[in-house]
């Protein structure tokens, strides 16, 4: 049974908290294609699309968005979300050999650092603005600049803490982070991949952010204390030249 969560709160935390310039969306499993029918204002793509794309359009289009199978071109996108078998050639990542790396055994390097959903798993996904409140999210994905996810990040580590572990894999960044983030149940962070960029409409001064809902919730919470302090978004900015001293006494009381 999943947690109920008052999404249209926690959008509204984050945008007063960082004023993000997208929409955080959600993203939820779907293991029989009758769900679909219960989600409202659902949308099936009559076109082929690339993950990101439909993901695009849920971020800045507002759409919910169902992703199967028939609806992914390209096999490197199913593979990784789970809609398309994890085959020996996927696996030898034969479509990136001359491309994104030199040769194949460059290539299956890169494979071999995807995370990936099994195939079989799920039979869709659906990608909607947390705030609709029309899934239930078994992941979330943030786009944010560097200092707002900084901050959003510190809220996350104020408890309870553990550093995070973010890697850059190359092309393919879905699965460096909210596919990473569901898989481990960790935040996960990228910056955003080629295909991203250019065919899913992601910023390119942003980065993006996977987590689970409860760790969102809990970065929220966490930001909201280090405002308390006055450590908030927007960071305003101290001379270079300044006496740090000054500054950093608004922050650290035994300075």
């Amino acid at each position: 049974m999943k947690h109920q969560y008052d999404w249209k709160q926690i959008a509204n935390d984050l945008n007063s908290l960082l004023r993000l310039h997208t929409t955080p969306i959600g993203i939820q499993m779907i293991k029989n294609l009758e769900d679909l029918e219960k989600i409202p204002k659902l949308r099936k793509p009559d076109k082929m699309h690339s993950v990101c794309q439909m993901m695009g359009q849920a971020i800045h289009l507002g759409f919910t968005i169902a992703i199967t199978e028939e609806h992914v071109a390209g096999n490197n996108c199913k593979g990784i979300c789970g809609l398309g078998p994890q085959t020996d050639e996927w696996k030898a990542g034969q479509q990136f050999k001359g491309v994104w790396f030199e040769t194949k055994q460059d290539a299956t390097a890169h494979q071999e650092q995807i995370r990936y959903i099994p195939y079989g798993k799920y039979k869709a996904l659906v990608a909607s603005p947390l705030r609709s409140e029309r899934i239930q999210p078994d992941v979330c994905m943030v786009l944010a600049k560097p200092a707002q996810m900084f901050i959003l990040l510190s809220g996350y580590v104020r408890s309870d803490y553990t550093p995070l572990d973010c890697n850059f894999i190359g092309e393919s960044s879905c699965s460096a982070t909210w596919v990473k983030a569901l898989n481990t149940g960790k935040p996960s962070l990228s910056l955003p991949c080629f295909a991203e960029l250019r065919y899913g409409g992601y910023s390119p001064d942003e980065l993006i952010l996977g987590i689970t809902p409860d760790d969102l919730i809990k970065a929220i919470e966490g930001v909201k204390e280090l405002g308390k302090i006055g450590l908030r978004y927007p960071i305003p900015p101290y001379s270079a030249q300044s006496d740090i001293l000054e500054g950093l006494a608004k922050s650290y009381d035994k300075i």
